[in-house]
């Protein structure tokens, strides 16, 4: 179906152990959310990946894409362009979210009915049915805790690279507000490490080819992506 206008937007979530397959495909930088535990076992489940601040569970992502722009740039003719092994875990798993256990997927279900979701065909009443307390499709399954595992695997750097960020401005606005989102770069002095976990072998390759889609996305519809810049600025001082 042509449907990408209503889940594909600019930018999408991919882990650490994604990275050396989807580098050359996507600009990419890191985001915090925060999450709200629904229940004492939604919370006991989060800590094993969500960064524990000040009473908040936030959850680190690597952020593919250009979230000014309103179609993932793998979209070709309104259909994704990448499957099998190359798809982002997060794509394969979309609507459900592995922010929520399996056994609470019905609370990310309504939450996207509200949305732009409510026009999805996969939600009328003769889809097939993919979740019914647990998932009934194997490979979904499969995916979804993949998905989970490799957020734990990131959970120590993406803390690191979190608390680096206390003292800005945008930082401490993130944790006053209910709410919000706290988008980065990749910070310089994290790369060494980054490639080494995500199996990277050529850094020079991957700071070129980031560089290049940096500058090709720097400007969208007129808006030019500030934080582009800074991911820019944090590559030029990479020694090589």
């Amino acid at each position: 179906m042509s449907c990408s206008y209503l889940c594909c937007g600019g930018a999408t979530i991919v882990t650490i152990k994604e990275i050396e397959k989807l580098y050359r495909f996507f600009p990419l930088t890191i985001g915090f959310r925060k999450i709200y535990p629904f229940d004492s076992y939604h919370k006991k489940y989060l800590e094993d990946f969500a960064i524990k601040y000040k009473g908040f569970y936030i959850i680190g992502d690597f952020i593919a894409g250009n979230r000014l722009k309103k179609r993932c740039r793998l979209i070709k003719d309104s259909l994704c362009s990448i499957h099998e092994n190359f798809k982002p875990l997060q794509c394969s798993v979309i609507p459900f979210s592995v922010t929520f256990p399996e056994s609470l997927q019905n609370l990310v279900i309504a939450e996207k009915r509200k949305g732009v979701f409510k026009n999805c065909r996969g939600f009328n009443d003769d889809a097939p049915v993919v979740w019914d307390g647990e998932f009934t499709d194997q490979k979904l399954k499969e995916s979804f805790y993949a998905l989970r595992e490799n957020f734990i695997q990131q959970k120590n750097i993406m803390e690191r690279i979190f608390l680096r960020f206390e003292s800005n401005v945008f930082f401490k606005r993130f944790i006053r507000e209910e709410n919000g989102f706290f988008e980065v770069p990749i910070l310089g002095d994290f790369i060494d490490e980054l490639c080494s976990i995500a199996s990277i072998k050529e850094k020079r390759d991957f700071l070129k080819i980031q560089k290049t889609l940096f500058i090709n996305e720097l400007t969208v519809r007129g808006i030019k992506n500030f934080l582009f810049i800074e991911a820019l600025n944090s590559i030029d001082f990479v020694k090589i």
